[in-house]
């Protein structure tokens, strides 16, 4: 009797086995590395983008090829330079229309949250206030709390006054105009003066602190993120009690808020689509 394979039938394309996934698959890549290269340039010969890809010419002119037929890299029959084209700044405006910073920053504050050991919050601008829209909290029995959705003022919290170091003179201006100086904690700045010299410093070192300004015995560190546009769209900050936020701690903090606010930066504005390293590397 004939030996019979009763094991089960797996579905779908056999898996290759060529060390490159494949023909298409490299294909694919290198595609994906030109429009990188074109990406960087106003404008790049054929030679010079063999050249950056290194790869032969009639192999970049085929690969450019393709992708002109999808309109996702143009060629000026006049100067002879190729360039990005309308097709990748229409896959782009996708991106645009449903990027969410807290689904972005989730693994970022996940991180954070491990090497501050502190509640970590993510808060975006609006208007002239921000909203925590993710938060990471922190284990502690004794804790700094925000709850998602509250609208915390810019003149007294770490993340505010981030924003405003981070606006441009005359955006900050304005915003500066709509500040009540509203006492919340026993250090709440109450003149625009004491404000300015406080985003001055935040400005030199490149991280705001919250020391006791919006809640008494509570500190806080915060960094700001950008868009593309390089224009400030929210911030990431660090909190917990004033007796563990020495001032060694804060500037400790310091170096890993701002590490994760450059990351989300990257990550939201497309620069970068890796994930966050271990900020543990700049304590």
């Amino acid at each position: 009797m004939p030996d019979t394979d009763l094991a089960p039938r797996r579905r779908g394309r056999p898996a290759s086995t060529s060390p490159d996934g494949g023909a298409e698959v490299q294909s694919l890549d290198r595609a994906i590395h030109l429009l990188r290269i074109l990406a960087e340039a106003d404008g790049m010969s054929l030679t010079d983008v063999a050249r950056r890809a290194e790869l032969p010419a009639s192999t970049t002119h085929r690969l450019l090829a393709t992708l002109q037929k999808r309109q996702l890299v143009n060629h000026d029959a006049e100067t002879g330079l190729w360039t990005v084209g309308l097709g990748l700044f229409r896959i782009g405006a996708a991106y645009l229309r449903i990027r969410k910073l807290p689904d972005i920053g989730r693994p970022v504050i996940r991180r954070l949250l491990h090497d501050a050991d502190e509640t970590v919050n993510l808060s975006m601008f609006d208007g002239a206030e921000l909203v925590v829209v993710g938060q990471a909290e922190g284990h502690a029995s004794v804790r700094a709390f925000f709850r998602l959705g509250q609208r915390l003022p810019l003149h007294a919290t770490a993340a505010g006054k981030s924003i405003l170091a981070a606006a441009g003179p005359a955006f900050r201006g304005a915003l500066l105009a709509q500040v009540r100086y509203e006492p919340l904690g026993v250090r709440t700045h109450r003149t625009e003066r004491a404000l300015m010299d406080d985003i001055a410093q935040i400005i030199e070192r490149g991280y705001a602190v919250d020391n006791e300004e919006h809640t008494t015995g509570m500190r806080a560190v915060a960094a700001a993120i950008y868009n593309e546009w390089r224009e400030p769209i929210g911030a990431v900050s660090v909190s917990g009690p004033s007796g563990r936020m020495t001032d060694d701690r804060v500037a400790r903090l310091g170096r890993l808020i701002t590490a994760a606010a450059d990351q989300m930066t990257r990550l939201y504005s497309g620069a970068d689509e890796t994930l966050p390293p271990d900020f543990a590397t700049y304590r």
